[in-house]
């Protein structure tokens, strides 16, 4: 519980600037696996599997922050 309070409180902490570099930084990393993610998208691997859920939990956190950012098709039965 006291790491979410921390984190919490330093994303509070961060300056316009670096708030827009942290956003862009998820935004590429989304977009670079996305294709990579979406490939695996029939793969029920246990690593499969957790990078998809990563993948997805990614996608909910950067709509949250106000970043529209599409799923590729693979994937959108699963971000329900």
């Amino acid at each position: 519980m006291s790491s979410s309070v921390e984190a919490l409180s330093a994303l509070q902490e961060l300056s316009a600037t670096e708030d827009a570099a942290l956003r862009r930084a998820a935004v590429w990393y989304f977009k670079r696996h996305a294709r990579i993610i979406a490939d695996e998208a029939d793969d029920f691997s246990a690593r499969a599997v957790a990078d998809r859920e990563d993948f997805l939990e990614l996608h909910a956190a950067l709509r949250k922050l106000g970043v529209s950012v599409a799923l590729p098709d693979e994937l959108r039965d699963r971000a329900a």
